[in-house]
Order: C-alpha cells, then sequence, then structure tokens
C-alpha cells in the first residue's frame, strides 16, 4: 500500500499547498521564459521544498511545454500525466538528476554526479535538471567544486538547491541563486487537505481530530500526513478525536484552561492535583508541557491584543474564553514569566530523570513567587504589594493573620 504523503503528494503547481506566493513567481517565470540558472528552496522540513523542485523540471520538461510556452499558455503546465511528467514523478527521467546530499557529501559525490555529467546535452528535453536536497550538508570542498559550475552553467542547465538551514550555505553559493523561502503551512490549510484526503479515502473522521493532527503538525504537510495514515490504521478507517489525543499526547483545551486558571489564582495543591491526574492518565508531561505553554501564549496574546481574532485560530467563543483567563492574571508582565518559566523547564525536562518533578517545581514558581529569588520573581512580588498598597491594606506590620489574608491563596 503506498503511503499517503507519496500518494497524495502534488503533481502540479496548482496542487501545491500553502506556498502560493512562491508557485505564482515561478509560473511567471517559466511562462515568459525569464529562468534563473539556479534556484535554492529554504524552509521547514515538510513544506514542499522537493516537490516543488520537482514540479518545476515538469513545467520544463512536459511534452506540451514548448507549445505552451510559444502560445502563452504555459501557465497550466505541466499537465502531471504526461509520459515526462510520469518519468519525473518516478525519479527515472534521464535529464533530472536527484542528489541526497545528507548521505553523498563529498567532493567527488559531486565531481561524479553534476561536474562530470553538466556540459552534456540533455537527452529527452531542452533542459537538463538537478535537484540536490539537503545542500547544506555537502562538505566545503565539495561546495567549491560545485561553485565553478554554478558560476558560467551551461545554458540547458537548472540548478535547485534545497535545504532546511541556509546558514550553513557558502555565501558564494547564496548570492548565485535566486532564493525562495517557504513557509510553515497555516492548521486552516492542512486541515483542509486532511479533509479531502479522508474524502477521498473513505475515511469517517472527526473534525477536531484533524485540527488535533494539524497543530502536531507544526507546518509541515508531510508529518500531518504520516500522522493521518496512522490514526487511520489504528482507527480501522476511521480517524477520531479521542485516538488522536491519545496517541499525540493532546491536551484538552479545557485541561489547558484549568491550569492557567489555577497559576493566575495562585492555586498550588490545584495545580499538583491537574499534575498527578495527568500523569495517572498517562499522559506525556513533556508534551503536556509544550501545550501549556502554546496556551499560555494565546492568554499573553489576548492580554496584549485583546479580542482580535486574526490573531489567533480559535473561534470567537474561544479567544473570549481567553481575554477571560487573560484577566485573572495582574497583567501581561505576570504571563511573559509564566512563558520563561514553563520554556525553560520544557527544555530541562528533556534531560530530567524525573520530568513531573521539574514541572512542579515551575509551577509552584509561578504560584508562590515568594520561593522564587530571580529578578523577574521579586519584580512579580513587589507589584503584588503595590497593588495590595492600593486597595488599602495596610502598609505597617501585620501579625501572622493579617499577613496569611494579604498573601491570599497559594
Amino acid at each position: 500500500m503506498e503511503s499517503l504523503y507519496r500518494k497524495y503528494r502534488p503533481l502540479t503547481f496548482e496542487s501545491v499547498v500553502g506556498q502560493q506566493h512562491i508557485v505564482s513567481t515561478l509560473k511567471h517565470a517559466v511562462a515568459e521564459g525569464r529562468l534563473s540558472h539556479a534556484y535554492l528552496f529554504c524552509g521547514p522540513r515538510g513544506t514542499g521544498k522537493t516537490t516543488m523542485a520537482r514540479i518545476l523540471a515538469k513545467s520544463l520538461l512536459c511534452e506540451g511545454s514548448e507549445a505552451a510556452r510559444a502560445t502563452g499558455a504555459s501557465g497550466c503546465m505541466p499537465d502531471g500525466t504526461c509520459p515526462e511528467c510520469e518519468a519525473i514523478a518516478a525519479g527515472t527521467h534521464p535529464d533530472v538528476y536527484e542528489l541526497d546530499a545528507a548521505s553523498r557529501t563529498g567532493v567527488d559525490n559531486v565531481r561524479e554526479e553534476i561536474i562530470n555529467s553538466v556540459s552534456f546535452a540533455p537527452v529527452r528535453g531542452a533542459y537538463k535538471v538537478y535537484i540536490i536536497d539537503e545542500v547544506h550538508m555537502l562538505t566545503t570542498a565539495a561546495f567549491n567544486a560545485l561553485l565553478k559550475t554554478l558560476e558560467e552553467p551551461p545554458s540547458h542547465v537548472v540548478f535547485v538547491l534545497c535545504t532546511t538551514d541556509p546558514q550553513k550555505i557558502l555565501e558564494t553559493i547564496l548570492s548565485r541563486c535566486q532564493r525562495f523561502d517557504f513557509h510553515r503551512i497555516s492548521n486552516e490549510d492542512i486541515v483542509g487537505r486532511l479533509r479531502f484526503i479522508c474524502e477521498q479515502e473513505g475515511f469517517a473522521f472527526d473534525e477536531e481530530a484533524l485540527e488535533i493532527v494539524a497543530r502536531h503538525a507544526r507546518g509541515g504537510m508531510r508529518d500531518a500526513l504520516s500522522t493521518l495514515e496512522q490514526l487511520s490504521v489504528f482507527g480501522d478507517g476511521s480517524v477520531h478525536v479521542d485516538d488522536a489525543r491519545s496517541l499525540l499526547g493532546e491536551v484538552a483545551s479545557t485541561v489547558l484552561s484549568e491550569f492557567a486558571c489555577k497559576i493566575a489564582v495562585r492555586d498550588t495543591v490545584g495545580l499538583f492535583g491537574l499534575v498527578r491526574v495527568q500523569a495517572d492518565e498517562g499522559n506525556d508531561l513533556m508534551e503536556l508541557t509544550h501545550d501549556l505553554v502554546a496556551h499560555v501564549r494565546d492568554v499573553y496574546t489576548a492580554a496584549i491584543a485583546g479580542p482580535k481574532t486574526e490573531l489567533f485560530d480559535g473561534t470567537p467563543e474561544e479567544v473570549a474564553a481567553l481575554v477571560e483567563e487573560a484577566r485573572l492574571f495582574e497583567g501581561a508582565d505576570r504571563l511573559a514569566r509564566a512563558l520563561t518559566v514553563l520554556d525553560d523547564a520544557a527544555l530541562e525536562m528533556r534531560n530530567a530523570s524525573d520530568p513531573r518533578l521539574v514541572l512542579e517545581i515551575a509551577l509552584t514558581r509561578l504560584a508562590r513567587p515568594e520561593t522564587d529569588l530571580t529578578l523577574e520573581a521579586l519584580a512579580e512580588r513587589l507589584a503584588r504589594l503595590e497593588a495590595q498598597l492600593a486597595v488599602g491594606v495596610p502598609s505597617g506590620p501585620m501579625d501572622a493573620a493579617q499577613l496569611a489574608a494579604a498573601a491570599g491563596p497559594h
């Protein structure tokens, strides 16, 4: 059985999702014959860099490409169905060379597969296209060997360099390429594509399950399709929200709201109880912490910007709930500190022998700043004292009962 991400890999410009700024530019370049001899495709994994490189190769070698360009109708190229396009999709076209620089990094590989063959004329088409994936993995010697070819390539050659880390590529290489930055695909676009695939495959699905998959894909369509396939197998042809939460460690938004509210009112005991429930249910506490960081970020945004729905992915009702949560905190500064503490905890949990303890300590620091001697915590305590003085709490010495009443719940 063919995997979903291979089966539904875009074959034409029109089927690409979420990268319209690149699609539009490349289509115009092909239509007008204004091609660069070298392109650099940058972006996170799973956002379509190699797929776009193959589609560009198809648009140059498609059987109808020359006639279409002559008549000004090349906007519909490639058609994705001719023998040339099918050979490129299958990786068997003699004029399209794909080099995986992650496994073939040396100068000898570059000389053998590129430099020694670049001057030969195309076998079947008007162009030869070299696609180098993970190009940042090439050695310095390999880059230098490639540089001369990039400087003065034959007119029939087009290079497409793909990378997730353009900072590692030599400036001399970057300056000779036309650069395109691939964006993380929006959750809305990913959900739309997942919905389409479920309908095509006959999968029963919960809309919320698709939203969970999209969030965890973090802008990568390939990761989203791999997760969807795993869920469909697990659910015997169905994609259910409970299965998605179980597989991905997703925490319900209501639970995250509970955590945020208890942090806001400084309910340490309640926070420990929530952590215990999550641990007893077998949920991944590191994933919980990541989800909590994302949720508190939304609350922080609500505290700064108010109910401006264009800044959020949720419904107007969900945005209104975030605004209400933000009001429970004394201000945006406290939320900013919460984000810092939770993010530090998420990093520390990776190598901790007891991730639960790390999370509990972080929550204690947020609920009881008097236990934390950092400057941020001291600033929060001063802000609380100023707020108490503003509402008439005595500023002079107080006995133990008055101190307890002024401090509020911990």
